[in-house]
């Protein structure tokens, strides 16, 4: 069995200060068998990751979380950049022009255009996020009523964040299965949120 956090930020994006190594380092103290590295508008994060981890000791999902101007949407299976700013549909064709999946981030969210999924053609649905208290009864309802597939992830920013939320996948460990299964619907989400006076030290900060 697979556990996967699928949504970790790292130095790359602006609003963290984890390392790459120590990304990795806390994901396997959590006990998890990799992470989706989805820093905000690039991969370049990715590009290190793959070059310090073996590849039968740590999975890593190339991913990107990119923000577009109707909400954040992640990219996994994603090895270069997509461009910010474009319309959802538009970020979501450039993804699949990839050969990666499209996830509505957080889509209930008040911080950040919280109806951005209605009506968009995702392949999965962000039901846990573990910083976003508000929004996650909604997304889950909302993706059984739309009978879309679920994720969850910790949206870390912290290395003690990672593995705070994420999917358990009955596969092997390669990539490209394991995306397969997030877009089949065969992940299964487990998670718990931050504690309010950890996520007010981290606002604050």
């Amino acid at each position: 069995m697979m556990k996967i956090d699928t949504h970790v930020h790292t130095e790359y994006s602006p609003d963290s200060e984890t390392t790459i190594e120590e990304a990795i380092e806390a994901a396997k103290i959590a006990g998890l068998n990799g992470i989706a590295i989805t820093d905000h508008n690039t991969v370049d994060g990715v590009k290190e990751a793959f070059d310090l981890v073996e590849e039968d000791d740590f999975l890593i999902i190339p991913g990107i979380e990119v923000s577009s101007k109707d909400g954040h949407i992640l990219g996994l299976g994603i090895e270069e950049d997509i461009p910010s700013e474009l319309s959802v549909e538009e970020t979501v064709a450039r993804i699949r022009e990839k050969e990666g999946i499209a996830i509505s981030a957080h889509p209930f969210s008040l911080s950040s255009k919280p109806f951005s999924p209605l009506g968009s053609d995702f392949d999965a649905i962000e039901s846990f996020n573990s910083k976003r208290y508000i929004g996650t009864s909604i997304a889950t309802r909302y993706a059984h009523i739309n009978h879309l597939s679920q994720t969850g992830g910790s949206d870390a920013h912290f290395p003690e964040e990672i593995g705070l939320a994420g999917i358990e996948l009955d596969c092997k460990p390669l990539v490209r299965e394991i995306i397969e299964k997030i877009r089949e619907g065969k992940a299964s989400i487990f998670g718990r949120f931050l504690p309010p006076t950890a996520y007010l030290r981290r606002a604050l900060k």
